[in-house]
């Protein structure tokens, strides 16, 4: 099977913590970049990392994968992307995750985010990349989204695909079925290894849920694609 690594354009820059003014600090492994390490400067950028790594679209990504420069005030300034995204339909995307409060007139840093998201946005248009800034409207919607995807990544990146992976899958219908009822219907299956194939099925994309307002358990519905 080819490696993650062979579709990866981008390497992460090393950025020091006291140059991000981003609160806390996450380094959890992602499964889309062959298990390294993934740095993040902020409780934002890791739930969206969260969105990215689980989302069965994105073949991979990098963090902090690109420099640029540009002027402010007659002073060259320099900015990096907070993560580069590449999916299964060739799309590559550039991202910014700021809080909503940082795009706001009355935030101390207002005109310098506008000049660095301008700078950016410029930049991908010039290489025709697709750019999205992201906010926490964007990332945290629905009250379990950022809990059951938390859920899947760590699954995913800290097991092996579960052999039952077919059999589980020619069992869920088109239309949706709860977790009990896959429970009730496979009791030769542990119950652990069966949520846990449930989890990388939906990480995988070839069952689906509501994945914002439904937590993950029995009473959860999937359904396949």
């Amino acid at each position: 099977m080819m490696s993650r690594n062979e579709f990866m354009k981008y390497q992460p820059i090393k950025v020091l913590r006291s140059k991000k003014y981003g609160n806390n600090y996450w380094t959890p492994r992602g499964n889309k970049v062959d298990k390294r390490i993934v740095e993040l400067y902020s409780d934002l950028e890791y739930d969206h990392w969260l969105l990215v790594d689980a989302d069965p679209e994105v073949i991979t990504y990098c963090e902090q994968p690109l420099e640029i420069s540009y002027v402010l005030n007659g002073r060259l300034r320099t900015s990096i992307f907070d993560m580069w995204i590449l999916k299964e339909d060739g799309a590559e995307i550039f991202v910014e995750v700021k809080y909503k409060m940082e795009l706001t007139s009355k935030h101390p840093k207002h005109a310098r985010t506008q000049r660095q998201i301008e700078a950016q946005r410029e930049w991908c248009r010039m290489n025709n990349k697709h750019y999205v800034v992201r906010t926490e409207e964007d990332v945290r919607k629905g009250r379990h989204s950022i809990e059951n995807r938390t859920s899947l990544c760590m699954a995913v990146v800290n097991s092996k695909k579960p052999v039952y992976s077919n059999e589980v899958l020619y069992f869920i219908p088109y239309k949706g079925i709860t977790i009990k009822e896959i429970v009730q219907g496979l009791p030769r299956l542990p119950v652990g290894e069966l949520l846990l194939t449930l989890k990388w099925l939906l990480y995988e994309g070839k069952i689906k849920a509501n994945m914002e307002d439904q937590l993950i358990g029995f009473g959860m519905e999937v359904w396949r694609q």
